[in-house]
């Protein structure tokens, strides 16, 4: 990043969101059921359930960043 007035705006004072990071140590281990929850199917934008989907096979869920 050269320009110094975005690198001022990308590299703010403090970090907010510490909360968020201590939050990861209370999350399922590696290898635990997920719990069942309602989503929404992206391509649809309808509601689902988890188990909808791994009740007949093996599901995989991503997650993305836009950072």
């Amino acid at each position: 990043m050269t320009d110094p007035q975005n690198q001022d705006a990308y590299n703010y004072a403090t970090f907010e969101g510490t909360d968020d990071f201590a939050a990861f140590r209370t999350a399922l281990p590696v290898g635990s059921p997920a719990p069942d929850a309602q989503v929404t199917n992206v391509a649809s934008g309808q509601p689902v359930r988890l188990s909808d989907h791994w009740r007949d096979s093996d599901l995989l869920i991503e997650f993305g960043s836009l950072t």
